[in-house]
């Protein structure tokens, strides 16, 4: 997969992302609830809550798989924030 580019306005963007305080925050079952329910509405085995900072794709929640985190380089919403 090509790495995705930088936004215009990542400062911007990653100085906001910081101000919600939620990045390795604890699970939380209202989150978990909004991916199940989005895997099941959608008849899908798998749902996510992501947040790109910097480096990384980080899942505040998943459902139907087991990743805490992945490489910024190799996520797609890397390229859907572009």
């Amino acid at each position: 997969m090509i790495a995705p580019k930088e936004h215009i306005k990542e400062r911007e963007r990653l100085d906001k992302l910081q101000s919600y305080s939620i990045l390795d925050s604890l699970p939380e079952s209202d989150y978990d609830n909004i991916t199940a329910i989005a895997a099941e509405i959608c008849n899908m085995p798998m749902a996510m809550i992501t947040l790109i900072d910097k480096d990384r794709q980080w899942f505040k929640s998943s459902y139907g798989i087991d990743v805490d985190e992945m490489d910024r380089d190799i996520s797609f919403c890397g390229h859907a924030i572009h």
